[in-house]
């Protein structure tokens, strides 16, 4: 471990610089937008855990997700305070824990002179670029990749003892996975399944118990919730209709199911490219892949597929449904050419470990550099927080017709002043786009140098 200390440093280096342009700097895709507000309206008070609060005219209860990651969230605000680098330490604390279990789960299956190679899944993960623009945006799945990774973990260490404790926490957190983002989480109950398919070393009525005493365990958390937390099940109820259900029914954001394949190809092309030009390498020096490795490698490959296939079900489809199944991808990517990689290792690692310095440090600055740079929606973002040095926070906005699905506009007022957009006539203030060029009845022009946005004060 001692000797691979400075590979997890240039791993850890190179993720914060990637990451670096938009991790820190202003502005943030609508979806983690939105959550970060809710969680800071939690923080504040504003709504509950199973009925989340975003402004009183947008998702006055917010049900379009379980509420888990955003409580987790709200934690940080709570304690933290409401700026908005609360969100990204979020985001990147989810990566760093889930990191974390990526390396003790190469520790369960990887060979004993190769356990301290567990920088090369993580070099392979970060090299995802989904990874990295989701720590930047704040989704769910971040939080979702914690507790999906660590159900893995405690499955694969239940093969190696007939007790059902880690079955069992297994299983919570699974249930842990569903209430941070839904049913994109439970993939893993495949996972004695395709053990028994791949090893052969368990009898079908093991793997059929295990499965069953996995899956048992992952609803009881529902059923005690079913008897003793009705409002719990109410939520949830509410998640499954308005956003499942109606998803599958009513909603298309793709052309064709096979949207999800080609994002994951996509996605995994870097990884998969630098693992293929290693493997040549160590094809032309004769390095072999054992049997045991072979079957890691189908192993986590199915089990990484199994959280992409079941997504072509439904015609709505993000990229970002599949970032939970990347650990899995990156590990079996890792074990065809941990072998290899571990035979031109250079024993002295001196320059190593000056370079991992050296990528940290610079990783560090140009985080740094970013703080106050507007990434996104700039124009948008400055006059927003101009109105906001003349209007009160938690106000209430009327705003044009024409900008009521504006979601970005909707989002950054409720994120940074907690103010809430809204069609009605009469309120004291009032925004409008320039370019609409017209007045309003009774309502003059606040003179404030905004590029995009006019707000009016309604007259005395």
């Amino acid at each position: 471990m001692k000797n691979s200390r400075p590979y997890y440093i240039i791993v850890f280096g190179l993720f914060l610089g990637i990451c670096a342009p938009t991790l820190v700097s202003d502005g943030m895709f609508m979806d983690g937008l939105y959550y970060a507000a809710i969680s800071r309206n939690l923080a504040d008070g504003l709504g509950s855990f199973w009925y989340l609060h975003h402004t009183d005219f947008s998702h006055p209860i917010f049900h379009e997700h379980p509420p888990l990651a955003i409580g987790l969230q709200s934690v940080f605000f709570y304690f933290f305070g409401d700026s908005i680098y609360i969100e990204r330490l979020y985001s990147l604390f989810t990566f760093i824990f889930t990191g974390i279990i990526i390396h003790l789960i190469w520790g369960k299956v990887s060979k004993k002179e190769l356990k301290n190679l567990s920088w090369i899944p993580l070099l392979f993960w970060i090299m995802i670029p989904l990874n990295s623009w989701a720590c930047s945006n704040n989704i769910l799945e971040n939080t979702m990749n914690i507790f999906v990774s660590l159900s893995v973990l405690l499955s694969l260490k239940s093969l190696k003892s007939s007790t059902l404790k880690n079955i069992f926490l297994s299983g919570v957190f699974l249930s842990l996975a569903f209430l941070s983002k839904g049913f994109v989480g439970l993939f893993p109950l495949s996972i004695f399944f395709w053990h028994f398919i791949v090893f052969k070393e368990m009898k079908i009525k093991e793997m059929f118990s295990r499965t069953s005493y996995l899956f048992f365990f992952t609803i009881i958390p529902f059923i005690l919730f079913y008897f003793f937390y009705p409002s719990a099940i109410q939520s949830i109820h509410q998640y499954i209709n308005q956003q499942v259900l109606r998803s599958l029914n009513h909603i298309q954001t793709v052309d064709n199911r096979f949207y999800i394949i080609r994002r994951l190809m996509l996605d995994l092309a870097p990884p998969l490219a630098a693992c293929l030009i290693i493997f040549y390498f160590s094809f032309r020096k004769k390095f072999k892949v054992y049997l045991s490795e072979k079957k890691w490698i189908l192993f986590f490959l199915l089990l990484g597929a199994s959280g992409v296939l079941p997504i072509m079900v439904s015609m709505k489809q993000s990229s970002f449904y599949i970032l939970t199944t990347f650990p899995f991808f990156s590990i079996a990517f890792s074990v065809l050419v941990a072998p290899f990689i571990a035979s031109i290792i250079p024993k002295k690692t001196t320059k190593i470990y000056i370079l991992g310095l050296f990528l940290l440090v610079g990783s560090v600055f140009l985080s740094v550099k970013q703080i106050g740079v507007i990434g996104r929606n700039h124009d948008l973002i400055e006059d927003i927080r101009l109105i906001l040095t003349v209007i009160p926070k938690n106000s209430v906005i009327s705003i044009d017709e024409n900008m009521c699905k504006n979601y970005q506009l909707i989002g950054y007022f409720s994120r940074y002043g907690n103010v809430s957009l809204k069609k009605k006539d009469n309120l004291y203030y009032h925004i409008s786009y320039k370019n609409n060029n017209k007045t309003i009845a009774n309502y003059g022009q606040v003179k404030i140098n905004t590029k995009t946005l006019i707000l009016y004060l309604k007259n005395k």
